[in-house]
Parts: structure tokens; C-alpha cells; sequence
């Protein structure tokens, strides 16, 4: 199908970034580096560039308010676990086509149909790829020129258009080392100016992995610590959610106050690893880093869920060195007026006064914890006394996306008293009253 319309020239000024993806399944994806390294190493390298990908993606999408995001998936059948996966601020559709030019082409005029007139196409499995790559596309196509990012291997890694130029796309062969000069020529020859973004690498060939040893973000593994006074089967839709969306050799890690059963019935052993110890959610939380294996820990409560591309967002803290901590915005599911305020207060005094609570997602390095001490504290007002600890060797990461968290208990309790209840007991504890006497408080009164 040919578009004769200039996209420019479109009824919106919207744009569309469209990603292109293969889901990620062992032997369906990097070639090269399944012959090379095996099947199970190719495809974990590629899942962990393509949650890095999506999730610069998504930093990139809040600033670009006019920009939506796609996901070009192929194969089709697999779009429905794909957007259980690969939740986030985008759609998903089908790739079509014969070849890849084929179905680039395609891809840009599915959008074009929908009334986009600023179109950019790229690669899932580029290693460095910036949120800024996305930016400078995007103002050259507003710009009037055509965006083409070049590859190290002499591909290219994003196309960005205006109006339809099928002489891009229209050779059969690719992955060939002349791509990025073809595709420019093709460009001029029809008529565009061309301005060239930063070179990026992808990673196809086995010598082309050390580019992941490098980047800390890409190499760092990540620890759920979740704390809890429920069962397994309590838990079972968390788990469910973190394991569809962490990285490979990411974990989560519940720990169940007592002696209860540790069964995890359908969750892979190597990713869920579950725990028992002392009641106490200080205590909990100790064992549970204590045998978490990852670089990151994240110290999630029970009742609540990280929001999308949290992996990637937590891997934030490694590449931000003046951070000793970080924690996300707070939200409650479901909500309202009354528990928004709550939301609002707290997020206030997150912002202004550096001081998070337990409930909005405590992320930090091993390395971190380590120097804070850990948590000092058994019963409660842990997370309280912990992100003191931490503040003194560094600064808080507040992430913008929101954690969601169960409103149970102050609708159990009513939403005025949990609150005034909140707040005298964070009143006792700053006076220095024992943590046993404000855990007595807290679960009678």
C-alpha cells in the first residue's frame, strides 16, 4: 500500500515513535550470538537491551507529551504476552512484511493511517541508546529533514520521516555493512535532507558483548525484597506481576513472618526464592538482604506494586553516584479525594524534607545498604530511621511514576484516624519512645 498524502502535511501534529521488537525466546533472536554463545545467553542479552530500550523510551515519552509511543512486535501471536510483559506507555501492533524494509515500510504506514505526521522508527537492541537519540529525531523531522541514526556496523538504528520514502526501504538484503550509506542515498536521491544522529552500537556479534560489561545499568541484577505477615498465595498476584517484568537474573525475594509453607507453586525457582524469619518487618527485611544475590535492592511492601518499568527505573541509582537512595512517587489503588490528599502529603514531604516511607518503594545498592548499616530497627519505623541512615552519605532519587499502594488499612481503620494515628507515632518515635511500645500502639490502638 502506497501513502500519496505528505505526512506533514497531516490533520495532527502528533508523532509516533515505533519500536521494533521480536519477543524474546530462545532461538528466535540473535543469530549470531546463539552460534556464538548459545541460545540461553543470546536471548537473555536481548531481553535485558530491550527492557534498557523500552525503558528510555519511557523517560522520553514524558517530555514528548505529543509523541505516542508503538511497539512493532513480531511474531504476532506472541502480542498477547507481550503486553502482559511489556506494560507501559505504549501500544502494541503486528509486523508485516516479507523482509525487513518490508516491514519497517509497513510499520510506518500503519501509524501514517492513524493521522500521525511526525514518524521515527527504531531498534530494541541497541546498547546505548539515549532518551536523547528520541529528542534530536524528533526536532530534525520538525525540522524538515530526515532523521537516520547510524549503527557501528554500518546499519542504522532509527529513521525518522516526515512524508513517505519508499526507496528506503526497499531492498531485500539487509544486515550487511553498507546499509546506513544506502539508506542515506536513497534519502537524498528522493529528495530529503539527511541529518545524521550519534553513532550507537547494537549488539549482534559476540565481540560486540563487552559493550555490556561496560554498562553498569545493563550488568547490574536486581533484588525484590518483600516483607510480608501473609502467605504465599497472598502474594501470588505481586509475584506474578515482578516476575513478568523483571530482567534476567533479577529475583524476588518474599519473606513470611514464622514458620508458614514456603510453597510457590508456578513461579520459576531461580527468580522467586522465598523466605521465612522472625515477625518483625525490620527483621524481615535484614534476612531478606541478607540473602539477596543482586547489585540493586528494592524493599517492596506487600500491599503494594511498583508501576511499570520499575526494573529499569530502580537501575537508575547505579549511575547516579551523589544518591545513596531512592524511592517512587506515592498513589493508592484504589483511591479518593481523601486518600489523594494523603498521596499529595506525602509526596510533599518526600520532596521538601527527604523523607519517603516504607509504602513508596525504598531502592538503594548493596553497597549503600551496606554503609547505612542496614535496618537497625525490628518492629517499626525501620524504613523511618533507614532513610536517615542513608541521607548521611548521600542524597534521595525520587522516581516521577507512582507506586500503587492498597488503601486497606485506612479504610479498615478509617482514613482521618490512620492518618492522626501515622503521625503521632512518627511524633513518639522522633521523642525517642521504644519501638516495642509504638508497635503496641500501632497494631491496637
Amino acid at each position: 500500500m502506497t501513502i500519496h498524502a505528505d505526512l506533514r502535511s497531516s490533520e495532527s501534529s502528533r508523532g509516533a515513535l515505533i519500536l521494533f521488537m521480536r519477543y524474546p525466546e530462545a532461538g528466535r533472536v540473535k543469530s549470531r550470538l546463539s552460534a556464538a554463545l548459545g541460545r540461553s545467553e543470546a536471548v537473555r542479552i536481548y531481553e535485558r537491551l530491550v527492557r534498557r530500550t523500552l525503558g528510555v523510551a519511557a523517560d522520553f515519552k514524558r517530555s514528548a507529551k505529543k509523541v505516542d509511543i508503538f511497539i512493532a512486535l513480531t511474531p504476532p501471536e506472541r502480542l498477547p504476552a507481550a503486553c502482559r510483559r511489556y506494560p507501559g506507555p505504549w501500544a502494541f501492533f503486528p509486523q508485516t512484511g516479507s523482509h525487513l524494509g518490508e516491514r519497517m515500510k509497513r510499520a510506518i504506514e500503519h501509524v501514517a493511517r492513524e493521522g500521525y505526521g511526525r514518524v521515527a522508527l527504531a531498534g530494541t537492541d541497541i546498547a546505548d541508546i539515549q532518551e536523547s537519540d528520541f529528542t534530536q529525531a524528533f526536532e530534525a523531522i520538525d525540522a524538515g529533514f530526515a532523521a537516520l541514526g547510524p549503527a557501528a556496523d554500518g546499519g542504522f538504528y532509527l529513521i525518522g520521516l516526515d512524508r513517505p520514502c519508499p526507496a528506503a526501504f526497499n531492498a531485500s538484503q539487509w544486515g550487511t555493512g553498507d546499509i546506513f550509506v544506502r539508506t542515506e542515498t536513497a534519502l537524498r536521491s528522493s529528495g530529503f535532507q539527511v541529518r545524521t544522529l550519534a553513532e550507537r552500537r547494537d549488539i549482534d556479534r559476540p565481540e560486540d558483548v563487552t559493550r555490556i560489561s561496560r554498562d553498569p545499568v545493563l550488568q547490574a541484577s536486581l533484588s525484590v525484597i518483600i516483607p510480608t505477615l501473609g502467605s504465599c498465595a497472598d502474594l501470588k498476584p505481586l509475584l506474578q506481576s515482578l516476575d513478568d517484568q523483571m530482567w534476567p537474573g533479577d529475583e524476588a525475594i518474599p519473606v513470611l513472618a514464622g514458620n508458614g509453607p514456603l510453597e510457590a507453586a508456578g513461579f520459576p525457582a531461580r527468580r522467586i526464592r522465598i523466605l521465612s524469619g522472625p515477625k518483625g518487618r525490620g527483621l524481615q527485611l535484614s534476612r531478606g538482604a541478607r540473602t539477596a544475590e543482586g547489585d540493586v535492592l528494592l524493599f517492596l511492601h506487600g500491599d503494594s506494586s511498583p508501576p511499570p518499568n520499575f526494573a529499569y527505573s530502580v537501575r537508575k541509582i547505579i549511575d547516579a553516584p551523589r544518591m545513596s537512595l531512592g524511592c517512587f512517587q506515592l498513589s493508592f489503588s484504589p483511591s479518593t479525594p481523601a486518600l489523594r490528599t494523603i498521596a499529595k502529603w506525602a509526596n510533599f514531604r518526600t520532596r521538601h524534607l527527604k523523607l519517603p516511607y516504607g509504602d513508596q518503594g525504598l531502592f538503594c545498592t548493596r553497597a549503600a545498604y551496606e554503609t547505612a548499616g542496614g535496618f537497625q530497627r525490628q518492629f517499626l519505623m525501620e524504613d523511618v530511621d533507614f532513610v536517615r541512615q542513608c541521607r548521611r552519605s548521600g542524597r534521595l532519587l525520587i522516581l516521577p511514576d507512582a507506586i500503587a499502594t492498597s488503601p486497606r488499612r485506612y479504610v479498615e481503620k478509617g482514613i482521618l484516624r490512620a492518618s492522626l494515628k501515622n503521625q503521632l507515632l512518627f511524633f513518639l518515635h522522633h521523642l525517642g519512645v521504644d519501638e516495642k511500645r509504638l508497635y503496641s500502639l500501632y497494631y491496637d490502638c
